[in-house]
């Protein structure tokens, strides 16, 4: 057994001797700081996975995890080795846009690449659309916190609530999502243009988010256009602010889990942040990934999961196949968890694919992965570098991340569908104001990214 764990401390050495050697001849040695693409792989695969490695086998956990403790540590070196897997598979998928052969083919799947982010181009295109969108969110969000408030009282806690009311779950949802598209394309055109209207309209509708509970869509909806500004001043930022501005976000968010508990006390949050930090929910990635492996009968899922996750909006009192394979569901009664209460265990960037596929499965979906973002961060240093930098296609290009997560797990896949809800308003608004021979307020031009990626 100690064996086992000498290798496995070994192997994340050399997968944090990777990043490293990464980031410094990709990022840090052409001039950036910051990129989406070491961003992504810090996040995901290098935090939770190799930096938590050793808390994964603490004792601690057992606040957590319960009399589970003996078996979730026996199986962190298995979990440990597909998640592995996966980053390097990403990282080969990622290398792909810097070979010399295949040009022609990687030319056409650029190109094909590029038809997603043309969508956000047209969001962003007119402050007025921007505006428009965010109204119908907030009366969204008024609508369902009023019906929150008026059967549970004043708390920043709606999600508890959909979780005792099932039926409104889809509808809380829906709006989250729609909202965070919305506040994240706003200020990418504000950083571009200034619009005053569109920061306060984006911080209006964050302020609604903060009753819905859900910290991790506040977090996304500002995460990638924050990450797009870094790569804009490339070399002038400090890596030692990011990190206390980060450090202070992080700590906002573990605050915002007690206020969702109705726990108040600054003190109480304080006493209990190092805990909170490595062993609550937050970076439980590894631990939860060899929580359910330590229970799970060994049977692949073949992709039940990611059907499940197709009909995300489907209320799972509707459709008992989603009630059953919903993953958050089935990561629950896989280690005999309360499905009514506990909204899922948490694997990580490759948990969902390996339990559904195996290893190939994780293979495969960490180099999907790695080649999406890779592409994303390599369109967005681009038109940040350019001549005319534009921080909208920018922007723009992170929707292939959006679709990355879908791959990373399926329940990635509403942002997905509340990203095209929005594209299709978008389109229809626009094509209503051209009839009518409305000019737009704010109109941009859309250009084309040009040159090979």
């Amino acid at each position: 057994m100690q064996n086992s764990w000498t290798a496995v401390y070994a192997l994340s050495i050399a997968g944090v001797a990777a990043f490293g050697i990464s980031y410094y001849r990709n990022c840090y040695r052409l001039g950036y700081r910051i990129d989406l693409w070491h961003s992504h792989l810090f996040l995901f695969c290098v935090f939770p996975y190799m930096l938590m490695l050793p808390f994964a086998r603490s004792e601690l956990n057992e606040v957590i995890v319960g009399q589970d403790l003996t078996r979730v540590v026996a199986a962190v070196p298995h979990v440990f080795l597909m998640a592995m897997a996966g980053y390097f598979a990403a990282l080969c998928g990622g290398s792909l846009w810097s070979l010399q052969l295949g040009a022609g083919i990687r030319a056409t799947a650029g190109a094909i690449l590029n038809k997603g982010p043309r969508y956000s181009e047209m969001l962003m295109s007119s402050a007025s659309l921007l505006i428009f969108l965010s109204v119908l969110c907030v009366l969204a969000q008024l609508g369902l916190v009023a019906v929150y408030f008026s059967n549970s009282g004043f708390g920043f806690n709606l999600r508890a609530y959909t979780f005792e009311n099932p039926s409104i779950r889809p509808i809380s949802q829906i709006i989250a999502l729609c909202s965070m598209v919305v506040i994240s394309h706003s200020v990418a055109r504000y950083l571009e243009t200034r619009e005053v209207s569109l920061l306060l309209s984006a911080l209006l509708l964050t302020f609604g988010l903060l009753f819905f509970g859900q910290r991790g869509n506040l977090i996304f909806a500002y995460m990638n256009v924050a990450i797009c500004s870094l790569i804009r001043r490339r070399s002038s930022i400090s890596l030692f602010r990011v990190g206390i501005v980060t450090l202070g976000v992080l700590g906002l968010v573990f605050y915002l889990g007690n206020v969702r508990q109705g726990i108040y006390s600054l003190s109480e949050f304080f006493t209990s942040l190092v805990f909170l930090a490595f062993y609550g929910n937050n970076f439980c990635d590894l631990r939860d990934f060899a929580w359910i492996y330590s229970h799970w009968n060994h049977a692949l899922w073949m992709g039940k999961t990611y059907l499940a996750g197709l009909a995300t909006f489907l209320p799972r009192s509707v459709s008992q196949f989603r009630g059953i394979w919903s993953f958050g569901v089935a990561t629950d009664w896989t280690v005999g968890l309360d499905t009514e209460l506990h909204p899922g265990l948490k694997p990580g960037e490759f948990g969902e694919a390996f339990f559904n596929f195996g290893l190939p499965g994780v293979v495969i979906a960490g180099f999907l992965i790695g080649i999406l973002v890779r592409r994303a961060d390599r369109v967005a240093k681009q038109s940040l570098s350019g001549p005319q930098p534009s921080m909208i296609r920018a922007f723009a290009s992170t929707m292939l991340i959006t679709l990355a997560l879908c791959i990373n797990t399926s329940l990635g896949i509403p942002a997905l569908y509340a990203l095209i809800g929005m594209y299709v308003v978008g389109g229809l608004w626009i094509r209503i104001r051209a009839s009518v021979s409305v000019p737009l307020v704010g109109d941009t031009a859309i250009l084309e990214p040009k040159g090979e990626l």
